[in-house]
């Protein structure tokens, strides 16, 4: 990717993460079922041990993480979240930082990163493998990796927008307005589409259309992971249940993968 893409990309998605309502579409309190299956499997990682939260947002995954850890640490790059989560979770630790740039955390520093809700997709092909190269270096040895990607099988990953129906007239209303919307940034933003052989920038659905993320699969992160220094280790579909290596994915916008340390 030139450097002119690779800014590109970066000023489309600040626009939406430091947009000053940014943190409302992360209102939701629950985890997903995937995150779940994770955090459960993985308890041990967590109960007792350092934990790094990247990609906090409004502090969903907090409420669930902070109390099991002995320290927790949640940061995210936008400004809005992170004040945010301060204001309504005052007693946690919350700093602003990229993925890409961990460098106020030492070497070994975290048993347990967590990075979901496809955070790492909105850095640049090299900046992603920075943020993987920045993981595994801020990990103990031994210690656990946890994020979540765009899949680039899934069926509908090049899909154009589409109108959700429905038959109640104020609930069709809206969903025309977001699909006005949505082909709107469609076309703003589509012209940073890109499809490599390695992955594809897309704008997708999430945040009707204006983000433009990165999209991969699974045999492409797990080498990502392992110029990182990583082993993946499993990966769970969107129902919360482990991939066979051989087993299809199409019907899964984005995987939760898991990875150790040597």
């Amino acid at each position: 990717m030139s450097p002119a893409t690779s800014r590109s990309q970066e000023e489309v998605n600040r626009a939406v993460y430091y947009n000053p309502g940014a943190f409302r579409p992360y209102l939701s309190r629950l985890l997903t079922m995937p995150e779940a299956a994770c955090l459960l499997k993985y308890q041990p990682h967590i109960s007792g041990r350092d934990v790094l939260d990247i990609g906090v947002g409004a502090g969903r995954t907090a409420r669930y993480l902070a109390p099991l850890a002995r320290r927790y640490v949640g940061v995210d790059y936008s400004p809005v979240m992170v004040a945010y989560v301060r204001q309504t979770q005052p007693t946690l630790a919350i700093h602003q930082a990229s993925f890409q740039d961990l460098s106020m955390f030492g070497e070994a520093s975290f048993d347990f990163i967590f990075a979901t809700d496809n955070v790492i997709d909105t850095l640049a092909h090299q900046d992603r493998l920075s943020a993987l190269r920045e993981a595994a270096r801020v990990l103990r040895p031994g210690g656990v990796l946890a994020f979540s990607s765009h899949n680039l099988r899934y069926r509908r990953a090049r899909s154009v927008p589409w109108l959700d129906w429905s038959w109640d007239p104020v609930r069709l209303a809206r969903n025309g307005a977001k699909y006005a919307v949505s082909w709107w940034n469609y076309l703003r933003v589509g012209r940073l589409r890109r499809i490599t052989a390695e992955y594809a920038l897309l704008n997708d659905r999430g945040h009707l259309y204006a983000c433009l993320h990165y999209y991969t699969v699974r045999s492409m992160v797990r080498d990502q992971l392992a110029v990182a220094g990583l082993r993946l280790v499993e990966a769970f579909d969107g129902d919360g249940q482990p991939l066979a290596e051989s087993e299809g994915d199409e019907q899964f916008p984005s995987l939760l993968y898991v990875a150790r340390a040597p």
